[in-house]
This record gives C-alpha cells, sequence and structure tokens, in this order.
C-alpha cells in the first residue's frame, strides 16, 4: 500500500486531508479516478485478486514433497517434525475430481495419525482415523489405525470392529497376519478390562451448553458527558450475567494464524484441518471448518460444489433482552468470499478484512432475499470519527476502500451492480471498524501450568516452575451492542470470551439506572491518568471523563513516582507536570490540558497503609497540593532526576539480564547478588507502591522459581502482590492472576495447605468476574484444586 500511497499527487492529498465525512463522495470519486489512469495500480490489484499470481493457491507437486519429507522423518523416528510435514502437506492438497488426487488425502491422515499415535496424542489421533474413513471407506490402512488407537484407549470393542473391517480390507498376506496378531493380543484383553466410555466430539471447542439464566434489562441512553451507552433498567447484584453476544463478523489476527482456529479462536491440536479451496487458514475442527467456509459436496460427478450463500446458526446463547439492535441469528459463511483463488485476505490489514466480512455478509443478505438491486453498505449505527482523523489515516482509509470493493467485485463478478455512494460507506465502515472492534482475549495458563495440567500437580520442587496466567488477544470482532457500553478506568462490568462469544458480568452492586461501563484497556492502577488518556486518545478518539479521570487517584500519584529522598517521608516523587489552580482543580498536561477534580478518596475503600499515603497529599480540604517534576508532593524536598533514573535503568537492565540467563541455565552467585542489589536500589529510589518495583519483585521471584529458591520465590511473589493491592485493590482480577503464581510456588515448597488458602482466594474473585464459566474460561483453575488435594 505504500508504493500506492506515494503515487497520490499533493493536491488530492489535501484534498483527502481535509476533506471531512459529508466530502466522501466527491474525495473518493476524485482518487479512484486518478487510481484508474496508473499502472502501478492495476498492478496492484491484480497482484492481490488473479488466481494464477495467489500465493494461498494448492499445489499437489507442493503437498507430495512434504509427504516424502514427513516419510523420511517419521523413518528416522523424528515424529514431531514428521508430524508437522504432515499437516503441512495437508494444507497444500487440493481436493479435484481426479481419483489420484482423493487417495493422497486419507493418505495423509493416517500418516499423520500415525505420528500422532507414536507421541501419544491419542484423541487426534482417532480424528485424523475418522476424517480418513470418511474421505475413502475402504482405505484399509485408517481402519487398521483407529484399530489401534481405540486399543490404546482401552475401547476394546471399537478396536476389535476396527480390526475385523481392516483384515477383511487387507489384500497382502503379510498385512492380514499382522492384523490377526493384533486381534488376538486384543480380545485377550477385552475379556479382563472394561471398557472406558466414547468421546462423541470433533470440535476442539466442545462443552455444555451455556445455560446460566440472566433476567438483567438494559437501556441505550445517553448521558452529557459520555453520549450514548447502556444502562440497567434494575438493581444487578456482583458477578450477574448481564449480556451474552455473538459477534456481527469477526477476524484472527496475523500473529495468530498459524497457531488458533480461525473460527473458534481456540488453540489449534495437532490434527488442524484446512480450508479445502485455499491454505490460509486453520481449523480445530471439522465443524468449525465448516462454518467458516460453507458448504463443500461432490455432485454425481465427483466434481467440487461450493454452496456461496450457505447460512450458519449461531448457537441461541440467550442474548441479552435489550432495547438496543442486536445481531442476526444467522451467520453468512465469513471466508467464502476470500476463497475465490486470490489472497487478499491474507495480505491487507486484519480490520480491513473484518471490514470486507461485514460488506460480505451484507451483500449476501440482500441477494438471499433476493435483492439484487445496487449495493451501497450496511449502516451499523456506529461511531467512526473520520472527521477528527489525521490526513494520512483518511487517505488509507480511502486507498482500502478502494482496493476492498474491488475485491469484492472480483469476487462476486456480475451478480450485483454498486452504487456511486459505495465507496464512501466502506471509508466509513473501515473507520467504524477501527473505532468500535473489540479485541477477543483467551486466557492462558504458562510456563509451569501446562506440566501442572498434565500432571494434575507437583510432587517436588522441581517438577515445574513458577506458574502465571497470559492474557492472548487473538482475533478482533465486531459486537453491535456491547460496542454500546462505555469505557471506565475502575470499570463495573467485566468482559470475557467463550470462544468467540462475548460474556460480560457486573463486578459490584450497581444501582437500577446506573451506567453499564467496561474497559477499553487501560485501567485505573495499570497505568496513570497521562498514559490512560493517551491510550484511549489514540485508539478510540476520545477523552476519558470516567470517575477515575475527572478525581485523581492515589494510585496516579504513585504508580511512576519516586521516593522522597528524606528518610521516613511516604511522599512521592513525579515526573509529571501537574499544578493546583485557585479553582481548586488540577490541570494535567496532555497535549492542551486536562481538568481533573482533586480529592479525597473515601478512605473506606483504601487500606490503612494507603491511607497514611493519602493524608500525606490531603492534609486538609484547603492544602494546596503541589505536584512539580522532582519535588516531593509533601514535603516539598527536590530529587535529581537525571540522575535517578539513569540509576533505576541500570538496576532494571541487571534484573533483566538475571532473569534471561536463568532461562538458558547459565546463572552464578555473583548474577543472583547483583540482580537482588539492583532490586535494592529500585527499593531506595522508587516510591513503595510504584508499578515499577511490584514488576521488578515478580521478575525476582520467577527467576528464584527456575533456579529451585521457592523460599526466596514466595518472599518476592508476596511483595509483589502486595504492591498491586495498594494499585488496584484486592478483589482485582490482576491480584487473582499474580496469586496463581504464589499457589504453584507454594506446590513446589511442599505447602498445600498454603497453596489451598491461596486457591481458594483467587478462585473468590475469579467467581466474581467469570461466575459459573471460571471453569470453562480457566480450565487450570480444576488442576490447581486437585493440586492442593492429591
Amino acid at each position: 500500500m505504500e508504493r500506492l500511497k506515494s503515487a497520490v499527487p499533493a493536491d488530492i492529498r489535501r484534498a483527502v486531508g481535509e476533506g471531512t465525512a459529508r466530502d466522501l463522495p466527491s474525495t473518493t470519486s476524485l482518487l479512484l479516478d486518478f487510481f484508474d489512469g496508473v499502472p502501478l495500480f492495476h498492478q496492484v490489484i491484480s497482484e492481490l485478486t488473479d488466481p494464477e499470481l495467489a500465493l494461498c493457491r494448492k499445489d499437489k507437486g507442493r503437498a507430495v514433497e512434504l509427504k516424502g519429507r514427513g516419510n523420511a522423518c517419521f523413518s528416522k523416528r523424528e515424529f514431531e517434525q514428521a508430524l508437522g510435514f504432515y499437516s503441512q502437506a495437508l494444507r497444500y492438497v487440493p481436493i479435484s475430481s481426479d481419483g489420484n488426487y482423493e487417495i493422497l488425502v486419507p493418505t495423509l491422515y493416517v500418516n499423520r495419525a500415525s505420528t500422532m499415535h507414536k507421541l501419544g496424542l491419542l484423541k487426534q489421533c482417532l480424528r485424523d482415523c475418522n476424517r480418513a474413513i470418511s474421505v475413502s471407506s475402504n482405505y484399509a490402512k485408517a481402519w487398521y489405525r483407529r484399530g489401534m488407537v481405540n486399543a490404546s484407549l482401552k475401547k476394546y470393542s471399537s478396536a476389535i470392529h476396527d480390526l475385523k473391517v481392516a483384515l477383511s480390507m487387507e489384500v497382502t498376506s503379510s498385512g492380514k497376519s499382522n492384523i490377526e496378531q493384533e486381534l488376538k493380543l486384543i480380545l485377550l484383553k477385552h475379556r479382563n478390562v472394561n471398557e472406558v466410555g466414547r468421546s462423541s466430539s470433533d470440535c476442539q471447542d466442545a462443552g455444555l451448553p451455556h445455560t446460566e439464566p440472566h433476567k438483567v434489562v438494559l437501556e441505550c441512553a445517553s448521558t452529557p458527558n459520555k453520549g450514548r451507552g447502556m444502562m440497567s433498567l434494575n438493581v444487578i447484584s456482583p458477578a450477574s450475567l448481564i449480556h451474552v453476544e455473538d459477534p456481527l463478523a469477526a477476524i484472527i489476527i496475523k500473529s495468530c494464524r498459524e497457531t488458533h482456529c480461525h473460527y473458534c479462536f481456540s488453540e489449534a491440536p495437532a490434527d488442524v484441518v484446512f480450508c479445502p479451496l485455499c491454505t490460509i487458514p486453520v481449523y480445530c475442527s471439522k465443524e468449525c471448518q465448516e462454518q467458516a467456509v460453507g458448504d463443500i459436496s461432490w455432485n454425481q460427478d465427483t466434481s467440487l460444489e461450493f454452496n456461496s450463500h450457505h447460512l450458519v446458526d449461531n448457537a441461541k446463547l440467550g442474548l441479552t433482552s435489550t432495547r438496543c439492535k442486536t445481531s442476526n441469528s444467522k451467520q453468512i459463511a465469513e471466508h467464502m468470499h476470500e476463497c475465490g483463488g486470490a489472497h487478499w485476505a491474507a495480505v491487507l490489514p486484519a480490520d480491513i478484512v473484518l471490514a470486507g466480512r461485514v460488506m460480505a455478509q451484507y451483500i449476501d443478505k440482500r441477494l438471499l432475499t433476493g435483492k439484487s438491486s445496487a449495493i451501497s453498505g450496511p449502516n451499523l449505527d456506529l461511531v467512526h470519527h473520520y472527521d477528527i482523523d489525521s490526513p494520512t489515516s483518511k487517505l488509507e482509509s480511502h486507498i482500502y476502500a478502494i482496493v476492498l470493493l474491488l475485491c469484492l467485485q472480483k469476487y462476486y463478478r456480475s451478480d450485483l451492480s454498486w452504487r456511486e455512494e459505495s465507496l464512501s460507506q466502506l471509508v466509513l465502515l473501515i473507520c467504524q471498524i477501527k473505532v468500535n472492534s473489540i479485541a477477543i482475549v483467551h486466557m492462558k495458563s504458562v510456563d509451569g501450568g501446562q506440566e501442572l495440567t498434565e500432571s494434575k500437580g507437583y510432587s517436588t520442587a522441581s517438577d515445574a516452575v513458577m506458574c502465571s496466567v497470559e492474557q492472548i488477544r487473538v482475533a478482533q470482532a465486531i459486537y453491535m451492542s456491547g460496542s454500546l457500553f462505555n469505557h471506565s478506568c475502575r470499570p463495573n462490568v467485566h468482559t470475557y470470551f467463550h470462544s468467540r462469544t462475548l460474556f460480560l458480568r457486573s463486578t459490584e452492586y450497581i444501582e437500577s439506572g446506573s451506567p453499564l461501563e467496561l474497559s477499553y484497556g487501560p485501567q485505573a492502577g495499570e497505568m496513570d491518568l497521562l498514559e490512560r488518556q493517551k491510550s484511549l486518545q489514540e485508539n478510540y478518539k476520545f477523552s476519558c471523563r470516567c470517575s477515575s479521570c475527572s478525581e485523581l487517584n492515589l494510585s496516579d500519584l504513585v504508580i511512576d513516582s519516586f521516593c522522597c529522598p528524606r528518610s521516613f517521608c511516604l511522599g512521592a516523587v513525579s515526573e509529571s507536570t501537574c499544578y493546583r489552580s485557585e479553582e481548586n482543580f488540577v490541570h494535567v498536561s496532555l497535549n492542551g490540558s486536562a481538568v481533573c477534580k482533586l480529592s479525597l478518596p473515601d478512605v473506606s475503600k483504601v487500606d490503612e497503609d494507603m491511607e497514611k499515603v493519602g493524608k500525606l497529599f490531603f492534609r486538609n480540604d484547603d492544602a494546596d497540593l503541589k505536584i512539580d517534576p522532582g519535588y516531593c508532593m509533601s514535603c516539598r524536598s527536590q530529587l535529581d532526576l537525571s540522575s535517578v533514573v539513569a540509576t533505576l535503568d541500570r538496576a532494571a537492565s541487571k534484573i533483566n539480564r538475571f532473569k534471561e540467563l536463568i532461562v538458558i541455565d547459565d546463572v552464578s552467585e555473583v548474577l543472583i547478588t547483583n540482580a537482588l542489589q539492583s532490586l535494592e536500589q529500585i527499593k531506595k529510589l522508587r516510591h513503595p507502591y510504584s508499578k515499577a518495583l511490584a514488576q521488578a519483585e515478580d521478575k525476582i521471584a520467577e527467576a528464584f522459581a527456575k533456579v529451585g529458591d521457592q523460599e526466596q520465590a514466595r518472599k518476592h511473589c508476596e511483595a509483589s502482590i502486595k504492591i498491586l493491592e495498594k494499585l488496584y485493590h484486592p478483589k482485582h482480577i490482576a491480584i487473582a492472576h499474580e496469586l496463581i503464581k504464589l499457589i504453584s510456588i507454594k506446590l513446589c515448597m511442599g505447602d498445600k495447605a498454603g497453596a489451598a488458602a491461596t486457591v481458594t482466594r483467587a478462585e473468590a474473585i475469579f467467581l466474581l468476574y467469570y461466575g459459573p464459566d471460571v471453569q470453562r474460561v480457566l480450565p487450570y483453575i480444576d488442576a490447581l484444586k486437585i493440586a492442593v488435594s492429591g
């Protein structure tokens, strides 16, 4: 796209950059007319849409080559490498009416199944055997391999059936002899061992449907400070489920394309399946593949049929009763228009491809209802902030809209015509996607978490390192009702996801008629006021006026501050430029000025230590709080900021180095001593409740856990948690995530009683934020409970 941007003349750049939403019909036409005469533009469109140039096309030769490399690795017992090659071969193998192609697919499934059997991935192996049999029901090797894996799973009746079928199909004498021997062994085991249950699901996202009742009635209303937002018409108790919604459209982010299912966004298993028409997406199951791609079948002439207007029923999860518009319960298969022998969906940014999915869904629904007239674009009734976008951003939106429109035209061909305002609508749609799309995040237990889940506990301190919880951003989506909830830096609603479904749950008691607010990212305690305002302005184009941004919080004063140079003074020294005016307001410098009322927080909501700190800043209602860079806010003692920052940078660097070397097992007593001395320097120079100190304590804890000194790891982990409790509050979700680390350390120490108490505390917080969904959203919680009771 940079080539196209640089080709645009200065006068057109100026017209686009200075234009408003009302000018879009003229500016889009102006740019389109210019590009129509530029050979470079037509070359770019051809590169994105020409099947002969597509990077994502199927390739039989590539598939056969990868299969051979997999066979070579299997022969050398390099099973993990073989697994990768067989999977990539399945990605490239084409679907064709040619009989030679058909046998390649089940062969690859069986080869991959054999590899997974060697690696102990029995459930995945079983699924690949089923896929091979569904493609070629007379393939003896598939029945044999399924029989063997059923025997490994102690499903002896099924194993006997499968091996008998394989025996009836086997044509070689040596093959028959081998199957007969296996049958004798399994028949013997069958007499002595009871059967175990059979798994009935192929989908990785299988689980009980969500049936939790919720009676919260929401209303979309406008407020003077925040405009349109959601509020409840009745009282809401803590941990109440208030809204459930499936997306209008969703797309995986590029960094997760190889690791997560492109439909349900769960982690991709070893037995991934691929799009039958291109090489871009991976899916965790056949079900997810069919929902994303649509119906694919073979007609009487064994040629491929693709139903481009296949409708998928979403699971009905009891959408909240609301007076706002909700998305349709049926959804067009979202990947089908990206499969026409082109690779533009793999090249363009995720939010542009998401806009294309919304547009394609709008078009297909019109075609399904017989409305094949000229197409303009969907009216999502969402804010777009086009008028305040930068000139560069406006130009990019114009170019992407033109490119996306031509890519869609290439797919739909003569099925429809386009109105003149189509481009204008598409530009606004792209801007709406940027502002209103919600990041889909999944929680993952990392480091020691995988070992914990598999072993269901620790037996010695060397069994695992410190377990931690990581929030993984896997996708972005448009939720029509979910986008109407406003932001707060101290939200009363928690957002989480199961698969692609959005769940909203209250985290505190909410009065009837009160606004329901969630976090768009930054929260009080995580960032200071300036950082939060900057982040929200850059990403969502608004200045936050929530309760935490209209009052200066104690966490804002200490989160990034330094210690007072005077001993025993808990006052903070800030790098920020803030001052008190005669109107009893604090003006915070932020590309102009953001006005924040200065007030003492309710002391009932802070602990005794924070109350003491607060009293230093707020000695009485008339006191003048001066917040100047380098001066203590309490006693006005001065600190040499440049010297302190340089010292802290060196100390942080040594701690980071300590952690890095421990990862590669290159640690010495000298290194440990240096790291602890660096931590002491940070303690002397940073405010006791600063986030930097909490992060340093956490890194030291993780490093000690790695080298097996669990007592030191516990000490520093607890120190980090105590600081975070000051910045957030003891029942904040961030504290629960930190407690997971402490639990794993105590288990390694053999302190099961202490670990059990910490599990109880963490689970109480998680239940507040996730309710009954905690087990399926955070499955490692059950593993921790088993570990402490085992």
